[in-house]
């Protein structure tokens, strides 16, 4: 199992939840964990290195910037796997892709400009990686989004993040707006000043005043969900993890029955997807992290016992195929593009 520090738990705890949009913003860590400055750049930039923190940067509400998600599931022959990774991970819309143990054995996570351009980008990726089947699951409704994973003994799990459920109405971007986005979502620079470094390593036309200002707005209105730090999972610890599908009993009352696993702190994404009658019944999606396979197997005995749910799935990730952060007001976008309409 991993182990930090004690400063280095602090700091990692603090990161996931929040990166301030302030002139010197690890000046800031510092003062609330009392450690240096130096001290809290120094920790970040050698856990980055060890690839403990895979990333610093701006989590956006897809659907506020005007964007549509969802999570497709594919059905590719054997000899076919390498050729349909490459094609799905070279769309700049993609985040996540995953090779798991199921008839259906390609899931990924797709964002386009607009309803029609997912449908097309779906229609192109499954004709051309000659897919045998494919569903588009849908966020249908939800329920929890909490990516903060507890380091060391002093963070007990209540602090796991609880991202707003619904987020910002679409609307229209300025051209500074949109400057900001592209820019938060670059990993942070680990420096004294890394929102002036952002700006001026880019070269953009705006100023480190009027970009804090931005990414301040954005939290507010709820476009941006947070501005912090993605772990990479194993290399913290949480060496086990497993995508859960669950039937419903009654949909009557989905808050109350799955009430065990919003309280559960080892779940950290869940939905309720599409329905497809004789394809694909399992609505409840529930993301799990544990630090051995005892403790994630307990931890789906027990959501099965305390929900009454018995009919379940464990789609074991067989191999990671591509996870990146989507670069919103990408250029990228146009290519793909110019391939539907070929």
């Amino acid at each position: 199992m991993t182990e930090f520090s004690e400063n280095e738990a602090a700091v990692l705890n603090h990161v996931q939840r929040t990166v301030p949009f302030v002139e010197r913003p690890f000046e800031l860590i510092g003062s609330e964990l009392d450690i240096s400055e130096e001290h809290v750049q120094e920790i970040i930039s050698r856990l980055k290195k060890q690839n403990v923190i895979r990333n610093i940067a701006g989590i956006f509400n897809g659907g506020s910037l005007g964007y549509t998600l969802n999570l497709v599931a594919m059905e590719i022959s054997e000899n076919n796997i390498e050729k349909t990774a490459d094609i799905i991970n070279s769309h700049p819309g993609v985040s996540h892709n995953y090779l798991r143990n199921h008839r259906y054995n390609i899931w990924f996570t797709l964002a386009e400009e607009s309803n029609e351009m997912f449908n097309k980008a779906v229609r192109f990726i499954a004709e051309k990686t000659s897919a045998e089947d494919f569903l588009v699951l849908k966020n249908e409704k939800l329920l929890k989004l909490g990516v903060v994973l507890p380091i060391g003994d002093d963070d007990n799990g209540d602090s796991v993040a609880k991202e707003s459920y619904s987020h910002a109405k679409p609307r229209d971007f300025s051209e500074e707006e949109k400057e900001a986005v592209r820019l938060f979502q670059h990993n942070i620079p680990i420096t004294t000043r890394p929102f002036r470094t952002l700006v001026e390593t880019n070269k953009s036309f705006l100023s480190e005043k009027r970009f804090l200002e931005i990414g301040e707005s954005f939290k507010k209105e709820d476009i941006m969900r947070r501005y912090s730090a993605v772990l990479r999972h194993v290399n913290a610890g949480y060496t086990f993890n497993a995508m859960t599908t669950w039937k419903i009993l009654d949909d009557t009352n989905i808050e109350k029955q799955t009430k065990p696993f919003i309280n559960e702190s080892a779940v950290s994404h869940l939905y309720i997807r599409t329905i497809y009658p004789g394809r694909w019944e399992y609505p409840l999606f529930a993301m799990l992290h544990a630090r051995s396979e005892t403790e994630l197997n307990n931890i789906i005995t027990g959501l099965s016992e305390k929900s009454g749910f018995n009919d379940y799935q464990v789609l074991d990730t067989v191999r990671e195929l591509k996870k990146e952060r989507v670069v919103y007001f990408s250029h990228k976008f146009n290519e793909w593009r110019d391939y539907y309409n070929d």
